[in-house]
Parts: structure tokens; C-alpha cells; sequence
């Protein structure tokens, strides 16, 4: 029943239980880093997590089979079926990061940089944002920041259904390593931002964007080279610095035909830019509030003609809002 030696994450849709999602990773035949996600007791979780972690795969079956809570079933069942589809093959092992594909095409997309744990911020732009009129709206991390708002402003990226992808700051209130740097996270609202991706992934008219945070993405277990639209981000994070080296623009030049992205934004300079090198486009974003001055970016093709433009709110708005 072991598999292979190599680290093996998994992520498991669960029917019938509270938590929506189990996380888990399989490495040399042991169960390691096993989190029930988005829903039932989290003391219950946390203390079967901690029973089974670094336990033998066969030894682990043993103990959760068979258990039944409700719908003739139970979290630890549900682990216990997680692990045999594992097993069998029939769970697809995940990437290092998680990545939202929108796979309809949009002309005219808002996007929303660093929300740092501002909810009237988000609330007001996103205001902004419908009374402009666009076909779909995307926040590129973090989501979360120096604030005591971070569980308010999580729940209203989830009650907009904003397709959001994590930051550095949020990744860090995820593996609960928020320290004393950070205000203090609900175990709830974390699992709420580990169920976001670290990827946004869309189209805007026939061209290829993608979407992410920064470099924290490089620093993820399991992450490598051959991971999806890993050269466009290692071009921007490590050969560019974020497009601030231009001395490296040629070098850029030489390997974007190897890119499969038209569009690239990232937000972790927190300064809004527009670069066109190569026939590709590379796109920062600024943040959501700073110092009282809220602003987004519209990203529109027309006639086949990419623009991007930073949409201040007014101070008209502001006051009516």
C-alpha cells in the first residue's frame, strides 16, 4: 500500500460531512500535514489531525474507517476514503499552489490589489467598480494585513464572490505563522483563505492572463520549474526584480516565446505599472487604500488593442459612499 517515496499533496472533496475539503500530504507511506478545511468542530479536527499525523498509512485506516457521524458517514471516514483513492490512483495529486481557471472570455476586467484587511475599502471600490461596468472583477492578494478587520474583509471577498488570490501576508495567517507581527486569525477564518488559490487564471478576448501575488509562490513545498506558468514568474520575480531592472529587459525578450501567458499581474511592489516587452504585457498593481486614496485598475481589450488604466475613486464618490 506505500506509494512512492516522493512528497505527495492531495486535496479530497468530501461528501456528506462538515468540512468541505481534507488536505493531506503522503510521503514514504506516512500520513503528514492532514487538515480538515471550511467547516464542522475545529477542536474535533484538530485532535484527530494530531492522533494520526506521522502515522503509516495502513495504521491510519485502521483507526477511521468505517466511523459514522452523520449521513452514515464521518470526517474520519472521509479521510479514510481520501486515502484509498489516493492509493488507488483515482486522486490527482495537487501543484504547489492552487490556481482559479475562468475559462470564459472577458473584455473588460476590474482588478484589486491589496485589500490589507479593509472591508469599506473593498466595499467602496467594489461600488466603484459596477457603476463603471466590467465582465468580471479579480483581487490579487493580500488579502488580509496589519488590520483587525481581516475576518471581516475575508467574508466580504466570499459574499461578493470575488475570485481572489492569496498573499504573502494571508499565506502566512494560513500555516498559522502570523507571530506577534500580525492581529490574531480565527481558526475559521483561515481555513476560509486556505480555500482560495494563490493563481487567478482567465482570458482577456483571445489572450492569456494570469494573476498572483509574488515570490512566496517560489517558496511553497513542492514547487519547481515545471509547475503551470512557473517561467513567467520566475522571469518577473527573480530576473526582472518586478520589472524595476530594465538592464534585464533583452535578456526578458529572449524568453518570452517560451511564455504561455499574454498577461502577467502581480501586486507585491504595491506600485501600479504597465510594461509591453516582447509582445507581452506585464502588469503591477498598487494598493487598494492608500492613505485614504482608493484605487483599482481597468484592464480592457478593444479592437484587439490591450489598455490598462488606474481608476482612482473620485472624491465625489467618496463622500456619496
Amino acid at each position: 500500500m506505500t506509494p512512492n517515496s516522493s512528497q505527495q499533496r492531495f486535496i479530497y472533496k468530501t461528501d456528506g460531512v462538515c468540512p468541505p475539503e481534507i488536505h493531506f500530504q503522503i510521503h514514504d507511506g506516512i500520513l503528514d500535514d492532514i487538515r480538515f478545511v471550511g467547516g464542522g468542530c475545529p477542536g474535533n479536527a484538530r485532535l484527530v489531525e494530531r492522533l494520526i499525523t506521522g502515522r503509516p498509512l495502513d495504521e491510519v485506516l485502521e483507526i477511521v474507517q468505517g466511523i459514522a457521524c452523520r449521513n452514515g458517514t464521518s470526517c474520519p471516514d472521509q479521510l479514510a476514503l481520501a486515502i484509498q483513492s489516493a492509493l488507488a490512483g483515482h486522486l490527482t495529486q495537487t501543484d504547489s499552489f492552487r490556481m482559479f481557471t475562468d475559462a470564459s472570455s472577458r473584455y473588460r476586467v476590474a482588478l484589486i490589489g491589496d485589500v490589507a484587511g479593509n472591508p469599506s475599502a473593498l466595499r467602496k471600490i467594489h461600488d466603484h467598480i459596477l457603476k463603471v461596468g466590467v465582465d468580471a472583477i479579480y483581487c490579487i492578494g493580500n488579502i488580509t494585513g496589519h488590520s483587525h478587520e481581516n475576518r471581516q474583509t475575508i467574508q466580504l471577498i466570499r459574499e461578493l464572490e470575488i475570485p481572489s488570490a492569496l498573499g504573502e501576508t494571508d499565506w502566512a495567517y494560513v500555516q498559522g505563522n502570523n507571530g506577534n507581527q500580525l492581529p490574531t486569525l480565527s481558526h475559521q477564518a483561515r481555513d476560509w483563505l486556505l480555500q482560495f488559490p494563490q493563481m487567478l487564471n482567465f482570458r482577456l478576448g483571445e489572450y492569456t492572463a494570469i494573476a498572483f501575488y509574488g515570490e512566496y509562490l517560489q517558496q511553497l513545498p513542492g514547487f519547481s520549474d515545471f509547475e503551470p506558468y512557473a517561467l513567467e514568474m520566475n522571469m518577473v520575480c527573480g530576473l526582472t526584480d518586478f520589472m524595476r531592472d530594465e538592464t534585464v529587459f533583452p535578456a526578458l525578450t529572449a524568453m518570452i516565446p517560451q511564455f504561455q501567458a499574454n498577461i502577467v499581474i502581480f501586486s507585491q511592489t504595491k506600485k501600479w505599472g504597465h510594461w509591453q516587452v516582447g509582445g507581452k504585457d506585464f502588469i503591477s498593481l498598487g494598493p487598494a487604500d492608500e492613505h485614504n486614496l482608493m484605487a483599482w485598475g481597468l484592464l480592457e481589450m478593444k479592437a484587439n488593442v490591450l489598455r490598462f488604466q488606474t481608476m482612482p475613486l473620485p472624491v465625489l464618490f467618496l463622500l456619496n459612499h
